[in-house]
């Protein structure tokens, strides 16, 4: 069996994650230049997180815009707390930040990663979501955004 053979498959992008100061004001621009309104707008505290090795606290709010087959995330911190957001915005101003994917299982992907997580990429961010489920943030693996992948519970 090749490595292509034996890698999980990536599936459909689910969204696009763009960080922003302001989220009133971003989703007030995406609606003037787009005519899409941010819908589902929703604070997460995720308590459980591990940032960049170490544990943290990651506190945001979240916004999304339905554009087709897959979604823009809106993203804005919540408070000064170090985190992938507030260090995206010291680093890089407002943009895109990540692609986000659903999948069946986060180990399956960042096992069959394995050494280039410690060469090429990082595990930036692992959060437990409050409703269940988990995400994680890996970056160096998509020239440029970092992959998100997201692992909900199953029904």
């Amino acid at each position: 069996m090749t490595a292509r053979e034996s890698a999980p498959i990536l599936p459909p992008l689910y969204h696009v994650g763009i960080v922003v100061r302001d989220m009133a004001a971003a989703s007030a621009a995406f609606e003037a230049r787009w005519g899409v309104p941010t819908e589902r707008i929703f604070d997460l505290d995720c308590a459980d997180a591990t940032f960049r090795g170490h544990p943290a606290r990651v506190r945001a709010r979240y916004g999304f815009l339905a554009t087709g087959a897959s979604e823009i995330e809106l993203i804005e911190p919540l408070d000064d707390a170090p985190n992938p957001y507030n260090e995206f915005l010291a680093e890089h101003g407002e943009g895109v930040h990540h692609l986000a994917y659903i999948v069946e299982s986060i180990a399956a992907y960042t096992d069959h990663l394995g050494g280039e997580l410690s060469t090429a990429g990082r595990v930036v961010l692992d959060a437990a979501l409050p409703m269940g489920g988990r995400f994680t943030y890996l970056e160096g693996l998509a020239f440029g955004p970092v992959v998100e992948l997201i692992e909900v519970p199953r029904s």
